[in-house]
């Protein structure tokens, strides 16, 4: 009997488990092929950023343009044109941006006026972002999918609209940075 006892609270977590994988699964089964695609493409972009380079001025902003319009596609599809949404975004947005710049990251970069280039050592922050913004966006269309109630309440939808803000002014401190370098080098 007393083995019996032992036995239940282990089959409830494993009945626990496997209800979860199958949740898994089918949430994986319901997602639409263009989503890996993206996936894929967000790692092997980051993944490139984790290598020393040497980039034109105007392909510094491409990354940072592109992972901001996602951020706010992600707040603009998930909650609409809530204004606590755009303002939440916002106000992470200003506060990743002011304390990245005194961070003052990435390092080390320098310009070469000769080739018009710069030379930015690699991250592995870029990645870090893109795949948290993409899993961000992935976690809210999962739950608005499943229609779950945390949608529409105002904690979530600030903490969420914070996070997509936070992540978009991280990528645009980068560029600034490396656009105070070419006036401070050259």
């Amino acid at each position: 009997s007393i083995f019996r006892q032992d036995i239940l609270p282990i089959q409830a977590v494993i009945t626990r488990f496997n209800k979860g994988i199958i949740l898994f699964i089918e949430i994986i089964k319901h997602t639409p092929p263009w989503v890996f695609v993206l996936f894929f493409v967000l790692l092997i972009l980051g993944y490139l950023q984790t290598k020393n380079r040497k980039v034109k001025l105007n392909v510094v902003f491409i990354l940072p343009v592109s992972m901001i319009t996602l951020s706010i596609f992600g707040v603009s599809s998930a909650f609409g044109l809530m204004p606590v949404a755009f303002a939440s975004w916002f106000i992470g947005g200003i506060f990743s941006l002011g304390v990245s710049l005194k961070i003052v990251l990435p390092k080390s970069i320098n310009y070469s006026s000769a080739e018009e280039k710069f030379f930015i050592p690699g991250s592995w922050v870029p990645l870090f972002l893109m795949m948290a913004i993409f899993s961000t966006k992935y976690i809210v269309g999962v739950a608005i999918a499943r229609q779950l109630p945390i949608i529409s309440e105002v904690e979530f939808i600030t903490f969420i609209s914070l996070l997509y803000g936070c992540f978009s002014g991280i990528f645009l401190s980068r560029s600034i940075i490396v656009w105070q370098t070419r006036g401070a080098l050259s």
